[in-house]
């Protein structure tokens, strides 16, 4: 009887080193993302407080010399929060954890939300809008609403930035048919008339950290904003591009599916009016689970200065969230998740775990803006997210959602 004998030694090597490969691979991941979400709420968490009473200094009567001081703060802080957020942004998109939901989106809508966030910044500049394609309310494509809303203001920003003084922003709309696949796509194309690109340097405007002629622009910036528009487009199933000619301006493009009229009901993007800043007579009770005291000084301010009719009450313990609900019967809950003795999730599985309190709507809102844990939170019960730095009018709109009815 003969047989063979196969020394297989040497692959079970190689197969434990990927695997153990793989492992440290997973470990630093995960070492990262939570290096990220202790940095993002670490860096938001005083970015709350500069941002929130500035927007409440903004919303008072102020003379000329004040709001513009006023101004002036809340300018520079938005900048260093989209800069948090690029980086988070980049962070997110490398890890694989960018969350999108897929809608037809309306083209003209979403176009004419981004000109009118950036209208100040272009009226700023003395640059002109001009659409081309008067039909683009009639286009509609298929992506997240807001990943692509993050993408066009991107686009459009940089056009003014990158602009001359009096010059424009044309955005064209049109259908481009890939005869190879069968698929019409919708071509957006934002051009400028600033200086160009010289085209030796275009292959690095998506690699970060790279600010084509920053040394002598003197805008300010990352160079991180082009390689998040890339990641959120691959990761949307689009493309993008720049065409550009120096001295005379440049083109950047996306590119995606077009998605037929039937289709266009469940895709409209909600819009909802912002609150009137006048004081709105909403009674009923919040209680406010938060350890940090300018972040619970804050929320006390804008419901005393704007909905004054609310009763407040707060505490830095998660462990009180219970026993203070039964007590005061909250219509809305706000909660941080970094309590000193225990976390917002633990609370929420306590809350729903009592029958008196198990119905009571519960708002996160933490300096923690990773998609990720805005996800995990929704799924355990929470019915809304908000992160720090607050918006006030975002913020009121929740308030007013869930808070009684006017006297």
């Amino acid at each position: 009887m003969s047989g063979t004998h196969l020394d297989i030694t040497e692959q079970k090597r190689i197969e434990n080193a990927l695997i153990l490969a793989k492992n440290e691979a997973e470990k630093a991941n995960q070492a990262k993302s939570e290096f990220l979400s202790r940095m993002s709420h670490e860096l938001r968490t005083p970015m709350n407080s500069i941002l929130g009473f500035a927007q409440l200094l903004d919303m008072e009567e102020l003379n000329p010399k004040q709001k513009k001081k006023v101004s002036n703060i809340l300018n520079g802080g938005k900048h260093l929060l989209n800069l948090i957020n690029e980086v988070l942004d980049i962070s997110g998109i490398e890890a694989g954890r960018v969350s999108l939901s897929f809608v037809p989106v309306q083209l003209g809508r979403m176009i004419g939300e981004a000109i009118d966030t950036l209208h100040p910044a272009a009226r700023a500049m003395h640059v002109k809008f001009e659409l081309v394609n008067p039909d683009h309310d009639l286009l509609f494509v298929k992506a997240d609403p807001y990943r692509l809303r993050q993408v066009l203001l991107n686009l459009i920003s940089n056009a003014i930035k990158y602009n001359r003084k009096g010059g424009t922003v044309k955005i064209k709309t049109e259908l481009q048919n890939v005869i190879e696949s069968a698929i019409t796509l919708v071509r957006i194309s934002v051009s400028d008339t600033g200086p160009g690109i010289n085209p030796e340097l275009i292959e690095k405007l998506f690699m970060p950290f790279e600010r084509i002629g920053a040394e002598r622009s003197g805008i300010e910036g990352t160079g991180l904003g082009l390689m998040v528009v890339k990641g959120l487009m691959d990761a949307m199933g689009g493309h993008v591009g720049v065409e550009s000619v120096p001295g005379e301006g440049s083109t950047f493009w996306i590119e995606l599916p077009h998605v037929a009229d039937q289709e266009t009901e469940a895709g409209q993007t909600e819009h909802r009016s912002l609150p009137h800043t006048m004081i709105n007579e909403k009674s009923g009770t919040i209680l406010y689970i938060e350890d940090n005291a300018s972040n619970t000084e804050l929320v006390e301010q804008i419901l005393l200065e704007h909905r004054p009719s609310i009763h407040f009450v707060s505490s830095t313990k998660g462990a009180q969230t219970v026993p203070l609900s039964m007590e005061y019967a909250p219509e809305l809950i706000l909660l941080d998740l970094d309590l000193p003795d225990m976390q917002g999730i633990e609370v929420i599985r306590l809350l729903q775990a009592e029958e008196k309190t198990k119905e009571i709507p519960v708002v996160v809102v933490s300096a923690d803006a990773m998609a990720h844990q805005i996800e995990k939170l929704v799924k355990a019960g929470a019915k809304d997210y908000l992160t720090k730095p607050l918006d006030i009018m975002a913020f009121l709109l929740v308030v007013d959602d869930w808070v009684g009815s006017a006297k």
